[in-house]
């Protein structure tokens, strides 16, 4: 939506609120019609402002392969890669024992929301 929507969006903001309150403040039997109408002519306005936006999207989080080595206890963390599944034997060996290497979990890194307060 470009800028001349959200003039006209204004524009009919505006003249619906005049149109509500000109239907509050009669007395006479159309008084109820001219509020209806102020109310519809206001939100197709407010619905031209704020249409078009979109949510900012985030990137999802990283996710991360966790390889172990069945012999001894090295454990070695990587980018995860197409593929990748708990058990799966990895072709990399074990550079401390030269053993074959499994995977044992994938994870998805959760950021820590920000804190509002620094105390």
């Amino acid at each position: 939506m470009g800028v001349v929507s959200k003039i006209l969006g204004v524009a009919l903001a505006g003249v619906g609120f005049v149109t509500l309150f000109y239907g509050m403040s009669t007395t006479d039997a159309l008084s109820f019609l001219w509020s209806f109408m102020g109310l519809i002519i206001m939100s197709l306005g407010f619905a031209l402002i704020t249409g078009g936006r979109q949510a900012e999207k985030k990137p999802p989080p990283p996710t991360v392969t966790e390889i172990r080595c069945g012999s001894c206890d090295f454990k070695e963390i990587r980018d995860f890669k197409k593929g990748d599944y708990v058990l799966m034997p990895v072709e990399d060996m074990c550079p401390k024992c030269q053993s074959s290497m499994t995977i044992e979990g994938v994870y998805i890194v959760r950021e820590e929301p920000e804190a509002k307060y620094n105390v």
